[in-house]
């Protein structure tokens, strides 16, 4: 498997995990674009600042393997589900708002 085969396999995979998160809890979804916009805010602090403070503090002496998998899936996989399901709330408040 391919670098770049492996990023699609994971964005598709959050994406589906983002999806059914969505549709099994309804209820934590904001009701105003102002809530949404903060979880983006959020979603997009947590993905460019929090990801690498964690490389950082992860520890030399693991191997660069190990590293990236700690890195990839304790950290960027719930990172990218979050930035992925808050678009799905700003896209439905959205949808909602076009409708009345």
């Amino acid at each position: 498997m391919t670098v770049t085969q492996f990023l699609v396999a994971l964005a598709l995979g959050a994406g589906a995990i983002a999806l059914w998160i969505n549709n099994r809890f309804p209820g934590i979804a904001p009701g105003r674009i102002a809530t949404a916009m903060i979880h983006v805010g959020v979603a997009m602090v947590i993905g460019v600042a929090l990801v690498p403070a964690i490389d950082a503090f992860v520890e030399a002496s693991v191997s660069p393997l190990m590293r990236a998998i700690l890195i990839t899936f304790v950290v960027g996989l719930p990172a990218l589900i979050y930035a992925l399901l808050t678009s799905i709330w700003v896209i439905l408040i959205a949808q909602s708002a076009m409708r009345r």
